[in-house]
Parts: C-alpha cells; sequence; structure tokens
C-alpha cells in the first residue's frame, strides 16, 4: 500500500466520520423542543394563509431566530426523505452501504494493479455510488410496499364514508387496519389531527413527505369535496380503480422490459466470470492486462466501454412510471 492509497483513504474516512457528526448533532438539534415548536408554528401559519415575516421581525419577535446553514439546507430534505422511507435504520443503511463501498474501493486499489488515475476515483466513487443505490433502493421499496395497500384502504375509507363516518374518524381507523408502511403514516395525520390541526394542513404535509403521485391524487380529491362538496364515496372509488390501473401498467412495463434488463446483468457479469476463469485457469496468460502497459490501457478501456454500455442499456430498458 502505497502513500497516496493511504492518504485517499485516511482522507475518506475523516470526511465521512465529520459528515456522521455533524448529521448527529444536527438531528439532535432538531429535536429539542424549542425546534420543534418553532416549526409547528411556520407550518401552521404557512397553510392557513399568514403572511410570513422576515428572519428580522422574527428576531425581534421570539428571539429564537436561526439561520440554517448550507449544509443542513443540502442535506436536510433527503435525511427526512431517508427518515420517512427506512425510518430511523435508514441512515444506518446509507452509511453502511457507503462503508461497505470504501472496503472494496480499498481491496481493487491494494490487491489489483490498476492504473494511477483510477486509484482515486475508485475511492471516492465507488462509495458515492453504492450510497446512491442504497438511498434509491430504499425509496423505491417504501413506494412499492405504500402502492400495494393503498387500494385497499381507499376501498375501506369508501366503506366508512358511504356508512356515514367522518373522514378524520376513518383516517385513524385505517392506521390500525392497513400494513406498514401505511399505518405509519396514517398513524401520524391521525394523531395530528387529533391534537386540533386543520384536514388540509395535515394532508399538505403528508403530501410533501410522502412523495406518490396516487397519494397526493388520495389528498386532492378530499380537500376538493371538503371545499365543493359532492360524493366523496363515489370519487374514492374511482380513485381505487385508477390506482389499481396504474399498478397494473407498472406490474407489465416491469414484464415488457424483463428480457433487456436480464441482458444487462449478463452482460455485466461474462467479464467478470471469464477473467476469474482465466485466472484460475492460466494466471500468466490474464495477468499481461495487468502488468503491461498496453494492458492496463486494453483493460481501462474494455471497464469503460462495459460500464457505458450496461448504463445505455438500463436507460432504454427502464421506463418512468413514478408519476
Amino acid at each position: 500500500m502505497n502513500l497516496v492509497n493511504l492518504v485517499t483513504f485516511c482522507s475518506f474516512v475523516c470526511v465521512l466520520v465529520v459528515g456522521v457528526m455533524v448529521l448527529t448533532l444536527q438531528d439532535m438539534r432538531n429535536n429539542q423542543p424549542q425546534a420543534r415548536v418553532r416549526t409547528r408554528m411556520q407550518q401552521s401559519f404557512g397553510v392557513q394563509g399568514v403572511r410570513k415575516e422576515s428572519r428580522k421581525q422574527d428576531l425581534d419577535l421570539f428571539r429564537v431566530n436561526r439561520h440554517d446553514s448550507a449544509i443542513s439546507l443540502w442535506f436536510g430534505p433527503k435525511i427526512s426523505r431517508l427518515r420517512t422511507v427506512a425510518g430511523k435504520s435508514g441512515l444506518r443503511i446509507v452509511i453502511g452501504a457507503a462503508a461497505a463501498g470504501e472496503i472494496v474501493a480499498f481491496l481493487m486499489t491494494h490487491f489489483m494493479p490498476l492504473p494511477a488515475f483510477a486509484t482515486p476515483l475508485l475511492l471516492f466513487g465507488l462509495p458515492v455510488i453504492a450510497l446512491m443505490q442504497a438511498y434509491r433502493f430504499l425509496v423505491e421499496r417504501f413506494r412499492k410496499r405504500f402502492l400495494d395497500g393503498f387500494p385497499d384502504v381507499i376501498d375501506l375509507i369508501v366503506r366508512a364514508v358511504r356508512a356515514g363516518v367522518p373522514v378524520t374518524h376513518v383516517i385513524g381507523s385505517a392506521a390500525s387496519e392497513c400494513p406498514e408502511p401505511l399505518r405509519t403514516e396514517f398513524r401520524l395525520m391521525s394523531d395530528s389531527l387529533q391534537v386540533g390541526l386543520d384536514l388540509e394542513e395535515v394532508l399538505s404535509v403528508a403530501m410533501r413527505r410522502i412523495e406518490i403521485a396516487d397519494f397526493s391524487f388520495f389528498c386532492v380529491c378530499l380537500l376538493l369535496q371538503r371545499e365543493t362538496g359532492g360524493q366523496l364515496g363515489e370519487t374514492l372509488e374511482n380513485l381505487s380503480g385508477i390506482v389499481r390501473t396504474r399498478r397494473e401498467i407498472r406490474s407489465k412495463t416491469r414484464a415488457l422490459t424483463g428480457e433487456a434488463r436480464i441482458t444487462t446483468k449478463i452482460l455485466a457479469a461474462i467479464p467478470v466470470v471469464i477473467m476469474l476463469s482465466m485466472y484460475m485457469l492460466n494466471r500468466d496468460y490474464l495477468m499481461v492486462l495487468f502488468n503491461t502497459e498496453a494492458g492496463r490501457k486494453l483493460l481501462t478501456f474494455g471497464g469503460i466501454s462495459i460500464v457505458m454500455g450496461v448504463l445505455v442499456i438500463s436507460k432504454m430498458s427502464k421506463l418512468d412510471t413514478s408519476r
């Protein structure tokens, strides 16, 4: 292990530790009573249409105004989203994925004779890629689990509304009947309604927190019925059919693109399998790619070509069905 690898590895570990400390301190500050009360007041006044005062006026009136740092503004929404989709363990999962990516990158740079420019790219790029993939996996898992049970919850609300039960009471009943993560989200809405918050505010906060189009349709239906009246049961029944249709379309899309996705995985696995087989059968024949300058260039060009091809195929076979 040379000095460059050691310095790069230590730098990344220091940055990772500092980032975890900053996020932990920010989370501790946001959980303080003053911060929670201030956030609740800002949300309530913003939804009810009260004009927001400037920072100077807030400082004169309350004397508790604090300026958020650039790190908080950048990581705050992402951490909030991570807590929504994965709970308290989400941050640990993402950090663990980044640490695993760093360990893999360190082992690759230590045991494989890679070109000099590839070392910092692996040590810094692979953890970032692992972190992003873990975040996307958690978001997609939450979205799939939410949409799998959402039509049944709408049907439950439709039956209760037709029986004469108010929507505000039905939300609390649905929280005890539906599976996770629907149970947690509807329980949060029910608790907010029980402490006296307005339905419009509760639904607006839930839409920003969940960020799923089908749930936004549901909230819009409730708000429109509240403002204009009409048959809420019939509207929600139609919405339930639309949500189920969208779910079927997503399933069909995944089935139709299955061949391309399998092709991508095969193309990515074939070079690795062949190189491992050659390493076990005839090591000297393979090590020419690592020990000579021309071999390293060919290996680099081949790796870049494979990565670009896999990315292109993945992009072509992946249809956006999240909206």
